[in-house]
């Protein structure tokens, strides 16, 4: 059976930030999609591929830098009509009632008081919020504030849902239950909902939920593959074949990710920390020396129950400091890696930390800073014009925690001053 006519499409989509005045950061490239009226699509990939900016330009929140958005087969420009948003964070107002909430997004739409009061009546029964319509966002659980979102996605009867990362900020119980409950509503087709599209990072939540399945590569983001997911719906997650898709999904993406993680610019240029701990990172080598010095990623994944996206992230810390090689879906002990384990630790650590850029220049900093010390401030203001585009107290406090760990210089809490060792 042929598919209806496109619902939306994007053609050779390009985002760039200006970073500095002659710096471009390239964050997505000739993207190309199609989506179709009774689909849900979903986009997967690592941290910083371009997921959440990608659907912020399909729904035009953003605009792009370069390329088309048609929408019913004619170009588009700003805003989608007939759209709705669910935000990983809940962005709820503190100060209003749940059902006032929902009704908020109304207030546009210049509804009577009648018309709101039935709509969100409505949006609540889909949900599951009977029962909790004078709460407050503070008396109620995450999956709750969830719901709201979604409540209030569908309350304005879209067309099109844009859902980013909706279910990352909760408990994996809750998450079931919400994924569950949005494929439930999406069934009974008691609304005006043609479309889907989800930003995930989770391959057991897009083999569940979607029908095609947009596979991202990072640096910059651009469509790896697509893949069509043939598993009947409702579908059973501990069916062989429902099981059997996710490891093709883990294969197909293990092996269309670069050979290695690593910015291939990163040796001249100033990138940023990743956010893994010291404790995660000797977690992660402790493992692969346990397994003979290497193991595939995905069950590294499951054997240490560690969210795949965060996993990537510890990854590519332990890849930045020389302690692991990945080749596709294999990770390995590097020779740094093993004298790690065996030797000084700590010494071995400090050498790796003076390997990579940002640190080179920091110690460079302390070096001609009276005294040799700087202020949080001094720091602060240093990574705000270096990293623009990173949460500064982030990178600041992974900072402080690698330098003081690798015994590359004092940190004074107090004083909330770092200074080169005397």
């Amino acid at each position: 059976m042929p598919k209806q006519s496109p619902l939306l499409e994007a053609q050779k989509i390009e985002k760039n930030f200006i970073i500095k005045e002659n710096e471009i950061l390239h964050v997505l490239k000739n993207i190309n999609i199609t989506i179709y009226p009774n689909e849900i699509v979903a986009f997967i990939g690592p941290s910083g591929c371009g997921k959440s900016t990608l659907i912020r330009i399909l729904t035009g929140l953003i605009p792009a830098t370069k390329g088309l958005i048609f929408y019913y087969q004619k170009p588009w420009e700003g805003l989608l009509p007939k759209t709705s948003f669910v935000f990983q964070t809940f962005a709820l107002f503190p100060w209003m009632t749940v059902e006032e909430n929902i009704e908020a997004v109304l207030k546009a739409e210049h509804d009577s008081v009648k018309e709101m009061k039935e709509k969100t009546k409505t949006a609540i029964s889909l949900v599951g919020l009977k029962g909790f319509e004078e709460a407050y966002p503070k008396e109620i659980s995450g999956g709750m504030k969830q719901r709201v979102g979604i409540a209030r996605a569908l309350v304005t009867n879209p067309e099109i849902l844009f859902m980013d990362e909706p279910f990352s900020e909760l408990d994996s119980f809750t998450a079931e239950v919400l994924r569950e409950e949005v494929l439930s509503i999406w069934s009974k087709k008691e609304t005006n909902l043609k479309s889907i599209l989800l930003a995930s990072h989770d391959l057991h939540e897009v083999t569940l939920m979607a029908d095609r399945i947009f596979v991202m590569g990072t640096h910059p983001g651009e469509i790896l593959a697509i893949i069509e997911n043939p598993l009947p719906k409702p579908r059973d997650d501990h069916s062989e074949e429902f099981i059997n898709f996710k490891e093709h999904l883990h294969d197909t993406y293990g092996k269309l990710k670069p050979a290695s993680f690593k910015n291939p610019t990163q040796e001249k240029t100033i990138g940023p920390l990743l956010p893994a701990t010291i404790d995660q990172i000797i977690g992660l080598l402790d493992f692969l020396r346990k397994h003979k010095g290497s193991a595939d990623i995905f069950k590294i994944g499951a054997e240490k129950h560690e969210h795949f996206d965060k996993l990537i992230l510890i990854l590519q810390a332990a890849e930045l400091l020389n302690f692991v090689e990945i080749s596709h879906r294999t990770v390995s002990l590097t020779e740094k890696g093993k004298e790690f384990l065996k030797k000084d630790g700590k010494e071995i650590f400090k050498k790796q930390l003076m390997t990579i850029p940002l640190f080179i220049k920091v110690i460079d900093l302390l070096k001609q800073a009276p005294h040799h010390s700087l202020h949080r401030n001094d720091l602060i203001r240093f990574l705000t014009n270096t990293l623009p585009f990173q949460d500064v107290n982030t990178q600041y406090l992974i900072l402080i925690r690698w330098g003081h760990f690798g015994n590359l210089f004092d940190y004074h809490h107090t004083a909330r001053k770092i200074s080169l060792k005397p």
